[in-house]
């Protein structure tokens, strides 16, 4: 039985014994900032705790489960779906940012592994001089988003075109469980073995990965290495119409040439386009200067970029972007052959200035968390088939004409970003954006250059409401269609709509791994 200790009395300080002074922290601005996310605030935390090892992570959940205290894991702190919100006072949200060494790259067998902790772009700086990088390597966020967090989440970017989500590169998790118990999965689990390779046996790995945090805290993770391949080339095209970026985007990814795909709507595109300023704009240049295959090649991306400016979309409604990476001159004309056959009967060759820059640059600071304007963001996104695209988007339309009046009043704008998964789905990621006064979450990401120039609004209380019930209307709206999600947290209902087999047993394991239920409380609707 747990102890009755009162928390607040006795439990900091013996936080303090089993972590040290500086990983335990209980101020108003740390429990502030910790406890929201992109989108949402949580129930009040106890404290925050900041591991720098995993022995002291493990120590410091013994105690907590002793006590009965809930954990809360937090990677990175992009995600807006509520996974590391707590749903009741007093929880213990564990920081795992200061888990963050690269243990072992082994370019003989093919894997790394890397604590939980580390960054996609610190995991991606440490493997670019070898040659070699991680089939994913890494969300738009990745300057931010760690690995422990994205194999909780899962992500899709960089590579997803063609290795699909970032739970299919791993190769194995160390885990610890609610009361300190450590388990690891894959090969890594045998005595004699090392994390080379997942399945031996029933796929565990599988179980703690898109699990929210809800199973256990990642303390490390292994994943597959591939050869870095020196060719890189973007290819862009344009669209007047929906249905055709739908149909060129799903052509291009049934090829399954394309490192990355992705399409903006109307209003991101002039988003993209006109977020930035000089300063911003002539990092990015440089960046293109710095990935270029030579001098003369560089001077010309550069100067390609120029030229075209931020008037090569003038015209196009809809944009779909690519990258392809190839071995050699050969393989690079072959694959884009591919991708204009596939595209060029929907639409027409643009300027590939978006994925050069993108690829050049692939870990941006996160000034996009603030609209252009220094509005409020918040997506909602879903992984449909192809198939079911033109349905969902036919009822989404309907959606928004019921509410246009509403979101007019009070000046919610709608957009949308898409992306292909491998040679199977499509993910249709929408953005909201409406005037509301900032959180602190937001102070403590942007860049104070950023930060200065946007303009602050007062708190928009109707505003929020409204935009509350428009993320669960087109959560629902999702569901109508059978999309599939990332980063479920507490806001997508994945449990709700299972198999009711399949619900047992996710319940049966949640229950074996966390049997006194204090471990993320409420993710996964478990």
């Amino acid at each position: 039985m747990p102890d009755t200790v009162t928390p607040t009395s006795d439990l900091l300080p013996r936080l303090r014994a089993v972590l040290g002074e500086g990983a335990v922290l209980s101020d108003p601005d740390s429990l502030t900032f910790f406890g929201q996310d992109v989108h949402s605030i949580g129930a009040p935390l106890l404290a925050v705790i900041r591991p720098v090892s995993r022995e002291t992570l493990v120590g410091a959940l013994k105690l907590l489960h002793q006590l009965g205290v809930a954990v809360v894991p937090r990677g990175g702190g992009m995600s807006y779906s509520n996974g590391y919100l707590a749903d009741s006072p007093g929880a213990v949200l564990v920081d795992t940012g200061g888990l963050d060494r690269i243990i072992e790259i082994n370019a003989d067998d093919m894997y790394v592994v890397a604590e939980a902790g580390t960054t996609w772009a610190a995991l991606d700086a440490a493997l670019a001089p070898l040659g070699l990088r991680t089939p994913f390597w890494g969300p738009f966020s990745g300057i931010r988003a760690t690995l422990g967090g994205t194999m909780s989440q899962n992500a899709v970017t960089y590579g997803t075109g063609t290795f699909g989500t970032a739970v299919d590169s791993l190769l194995g998790l160390e885990v610890a469980l609610a009361d300190g118990s450590v388990l690891r999965t894959g090969s890594w689990a045998q005595a004699n073995s090392v994390p080379f390779f997942r399945h031996y046996g029933p796929d565990l790995t599988g179980l703690f990965s898109g699990d929210a945090g809800a199973m256990g805290i990642k303390m490390a993770v292994a994943l597959r290495l591939i050869r870095r391949r020196p060719i890189n080339t973007g290819i862009s095209f344009g669209f007047q119409t929906f249905d055709q970026l739908l149909g060129a985007m799903a052509a291009v990814a049934r090829e399954g040439v394309a490192s990355e795909a992705f399409g903006l709507d109307p209003f991101l595109q002039k988003q993209r386009l006109g977020m930035g300023d000089l300063k911003s704009d002539l990092k990015m240049l440089l960046a293109v200067g710095r990935a270029g295959r030579g001098p003369i090649e560089s001077l010309w991306q550069m100067a390609k970029i120029v030229i075209a400016g931020r008037g090569f979309l003038d015209g196009i409604n809809y944009s779909a972007h690519y990258t392809v990476d190839a071995s050699d001159r050969d393989e690079e004309r072959s694959m884009l052959r591919r991708i204009r056959a596939a595209a060029e009967p929907f639409g027409r060759e643009i300027e590939n200035s978006m994925p050069t820059l993108v690829r050049a640059y692939p870990f941006p600071p996160l000034n996009h968390i603030l609209g252009p304007k220094g509005e409020r963001w918040v997506p909602v996104h879903g992984i449909l088939p192809f198939s079911r695209v033109a349905a969902f988007r036919a009822d989404l339309d309907a959606l928004y004409a019921r509410h246009a009046a509403e979101m007019t009043r009070h000046k919610i704008l709608a957009a949308a970003m898409f992306s292909t998964i491998a040679t199977n789905g499509f993910l249709y990621e929408l953005a909201f954006y409406w005037e509301d006064e900032r959180a602190a979450l937001h102070d403590r990401i942007l860049e104070p250059d950023a930060a200065k120039n946007l303009p602050r609004y007062p708190a928009n209380p109707d505003g929020a409401a409204l935009m509350r019930q428009l993320k669960q209307e087109c959560v629902a709206l999702y569901a109508k269609h059978g999309a599939a999600h990332l980063q479920v947290g507490r806001l997508y209902p994945v449990t709700d709509a299972m198999n009711p087999m399949t619900r047992e047993v996710l319940g049966a394991v949640k229950a074996k791994v966390d049997g006194t239920g204090l471990m993320n409380p409420g993710a996964l609707g478990l």
